[in-house]
């Protein structure tokens, strides 16, 4: 259990990284499009690649091909909405409205399972939102003229993100994750191409800087984390992914003053400690429970 619970804590580390070294593709003239599709382009290389050469397992049944579809259309809408919203919100209401997933997953699972969290994975939830809130330097006056639009994008990039998370669970552990992360990201490319067709990426193919950039995001957004997900989630389920998932944004806070040399107040910094006891009492401190939650009356 615990190697597939630090695969999780990767796969989430990884997306941290994405926005600061998307800040520095945008400072080398790249825009959102081309970067967008980009690290699809190029995670679908290397994931099939992966599959052709480590492809053993089952064959994947009806059940699990509608499972990967859907999969797939939540990844892309993730993207979608997300780079959507941030034409319109400040960067910290963006992440604000992504982090909902946290509690999005834990009320999904309830729906689904019918079992309620204990309260100590309450107590976690509750350091994950208000670390959220500090981390990030919420303001009140931020939120004054923001369109309807863009929160309620920024909200349907975190329900996709959380059905992202939750559906990884019912994946065959019998397939081969290569194949499976190969098509989910095909999947995801195919329809990430209806809103940003890649007539603009081929042009911006004759910089090589391109595949660099469109390298790390790649990789750090689509290839690692999309393997670790879904060869971790099946074994320690969706609720648990969701709350170790949270720890993209400690890790994006971190990346930003290292890579970006951004200013981080103190705030921040105590938002992003309370992120990390948030996790660590939701899940890692709770042997006591024995893995099981209380049933609902």
């Amino acid at each position: 259990m615990a190697i597939y619970m630090l695969m999780m804590l990767l796969a989430g580390a990884s997306y941290g990284f994405v926005s600061p070294v998307l800040r520095l593709s945008y400072a080398h003239g790249f825009t959102v499009q081309a970067m967008t599709d980009i690290q699809y382009v190029l995670a679908f290389g290397v994931l099939w690649i992966l599959a052709a050469f480590r492809h053993k397992g089952a064959r994947i049944s009806g059940s699990q091909w509608i499972l990967i579809l859907v999969i797939g259309l939540c990844n892309a809408a993730v993207s979608y909405c997300y780079y959507r919203a941030l034409t319109v919100l400040p960067a910290s209401l963006g992440i604000i409205l992504l982090f909902q997933f946290a509690w999005m997953t834990v009320i999904i699972d309830i729906v689904v399972k019918r079992r309620w969290p204990s309260p100590m994975k309450w107590v976690g939830l509750v350091a994950i939102v208000i670390g959220t809130l500090l981390a990030v330097g919420l303001k009140m006056s931020d939120w004054r003229h923001i369109p309807l639009w863009a929160i309620g994008l920024g909200l349907m990039a975190a329900v996709s993100y959380a059905f992202n998370l939750y559906l990884s669970e019912y994946n065959d552990m019998a397939v081969s994750p290569e194949l499976r992360s190969a098509l989910v990201v095909t999947v995801a490319m195919l329809l990430m191409f209806i809103p940003f067709p890649p007539g603009q990426l081929m042009h911006a193919m004759a910089r090589p800087m391109l595949f660099y950039w469109g390298g790390w995001i790649s990789f750090l957004s689509q290839a690692l984390p999309t393997i670790f997900i879904l060869v971790s989630i099946p074994r320690i389920g969706g609720r648990m992914g969701g709350i170790l998932g949270t720890i993209e944004l400690p890790t994006a806070i971190f990346g930003a003053w290292l890579i970006n040399h951004e200013f981080v107040n103190w705030m921040r910094w105590s938002g992003v400690i309370l992120i990390l006891l948030g996790i660590v009492v939701s899940e890692m401190t709770l042997k006591r429970r024995k893995r099981r939650m209380q049933p609902m009356v």
